[in-house]
């Protein structure tokens, strides 16, 4: 998933910051409501108490001293005990001080219509054998409590209405239906979580997706301007308008470089038609090997350029390609060996690719007598490594050597090192690919040219369309 894969990613951030909200905010609402019903429910048993405390009081004013412990015994309920004697149970000295057994008694008084010194009140709220207190925990170990309350009401002749009213109560702060609907409204929110998150981040995601291969020379599909937020449509139609104003631009500058290369051939040819003409001598040499240096230059560059505006990419089997190429090598005497892979189909434009591939051989070829090619593929993407037995290249020189008519060789002829073009090349259709070209020197001598690219196997996977190199 999204939020495993990119713990770092945006659409992680949103998904845990609103879930955690949310969570939070559900988690405090349900204690609050788990708080008021445990007060609803003791609210209204302590009043239903009080008030058959009170009307027991009144039937007993009314009746004879020998008609009370009879009447008593008549009425007495499973939760409460009533006795009438000659003192109270509960000492006069008696002091409350929690305030809400104080409000209970004042609420007593209030409905008797006595004076304070003819009511007396104890109240007790506690699981098992702890100490009595008032302050219930609902977090506390799940366990049966207690609660119990106390009274002594003085009667018209002196007496005492003594009662005592003990009732368990068992917890539910974790009973089923409450873990059910936590449970359910978790998933209910993470699900929506999910769901606008992924919708808001999903575009910002496909557009630094697309900056960074249009960033590698990919051409890439436009964005969608029709999704997420006003400031994301804004930047997609910014970067839609980047994109067509630099594919504009590549295309026209191959399309004027292909213009001068074949407006250079005419004047090229008639200059060695001229050149011909000339005695022979070290003179006419060097004149022709310049002139055959400059029409490779142009070849080279038309070819080049007429495969990058023409061609589309077709599907195509890697390995089948580069052991086509190594065996064109071998088939005109070359030592190109090639180790045999497995198919690893791809969307590609082949014949940039084969260029590619060759022109990393011919340079093994040329600087180490020998290459040996071969392909390891992980699933998503392929390397290509082409290797010689040369002299490598200094470190320094690792990337100059990819900029265009750069040869590290003092020589200029074509025959010794070509025109300082072929690595260039390849690195371009290579990264128009969606993938890169890295040098690297082996300890025991030689060069590995090493072609990195991604296993395309359908022209949208991903949003990647390749059409051509930048």
């Amino acid at each position: 998933m999204s939020f495993l894969r990119h713990p770092r990613s945006l659409f992680t951030h949103m998904v845990a910051l609103l879930v955690g909200a949310m969570l939070v905010a559900k988690f405090a609402s349900w204690t609050a409501s788990l708080d008021d019903k445990a007060a609803t429910v003791r609210r209204t048993h302590i009043e239903e108490t009080l008030l058959r405390i009170a009307a027991t009081s009144r039937v007993m004013d009314t009746l004879p001293r020998e008609h009370r412990s009879d009447t008593l015994a008549a009425i007495r309920a499973r939760e409460t005990r009533y006795s009438v004697d000659d003192a109270p149970s509960i000492p006069p000295d008696y002091r409350l001080t929690d305030p809400q057994a104080m409000a209970v008694r004042d609420r007593l008084i209030d409905i008797l219509d006595l004076p304070p010194s003819a009511v007396q009140f104890k109240m007790w709220n506690r699981a098992e054998n702890a100490e009595p207190s008032w302050f219930h925990n609902p977090w506390a170990a799940i366990e049966p409590v207690e609660m119990g309350m106390k009274f002594s009401v003085r009667l018209d002749d002196g007496q005492w209405l003594n009662a005592v009213n003990r009732r368990m109560v068992q917890p539910t702060v974790w009973s089923s239906t409450s873990t059910w609907t936590l449970l359910t409204s978790i998933l209910m929110v993470a699900a929506a979580t999910f769901y606008i998150s992924r919708r808001l981040s999903r575009p910002l995601r496909d557009l630094a997706d697309s900056a960074d291969r249009l960033g590698r020379g990919e051409a890439v599909p436009a964005l969608e301007t029709e999704r997420g937020p006003e400031e994301v449509r804004r930047a997609a139609n910014a970067f839609n308008a980047m994109a067509a104003r630099i594919r504009r631009f590549v295309d026209d500058r191959t399309r004027i470089l292909a213009a001068i290369s074949h407006d250079l051939r005419t004047p090229i040819t008639n200059l060695r038609l001229r050149v011909e003409l000339l005695d022979e001598g070290e003179t006419k040499s060097r004149m022709l090997e310049t002139l055959d240096e400059l029409r490779s230059t142009v070849e080279a560059t038309l070819s080049f350029t007429r495969e990058e505006l023409g061609e589309e990419a077709v599907r195509a089997d890697l390995s089948t390609l580069v052991e086509s190429v190594c065996d064109d090598f071998a088939d005109t005497g070359h030592p190109v060996h090639f180790s045999a892979a497995d198919r690893l189909p791809l969307i590609c434009r082949t014949s940039s690719l084969r260029r590619a591939i060759r022109n990393l051989i011919e340079n093994a070829l040329a600087y180490g007598g020998t290459a040996r090619v071969s392909i390891r593929s992980d699933g998503a993407g392929a390397e290509i490594i082409v290797a010689d037995d040369g002299p490598g290249i200094p470190e320094p020189d690792m990337e100059r050597v990819f900029e265009p008519f750069v040869r590290l060789e003092a020589s200029r002829n074509r025959r010794t090192g070509g025109v300082g073009l072929g690595l260039s090349i390849a690195r371009s259709v290579v990264r128009g690919h969606g993938g890169d070209i890295r040098l690297s020197n082996r300890p025991d001598g030689g060069l590995d040219a090493i072609i990195m690219i991604p296993i395309v196997t359908s022209p949208d996977k991903e949003g990647i369309i390749l059409r051509k190199a930048a």
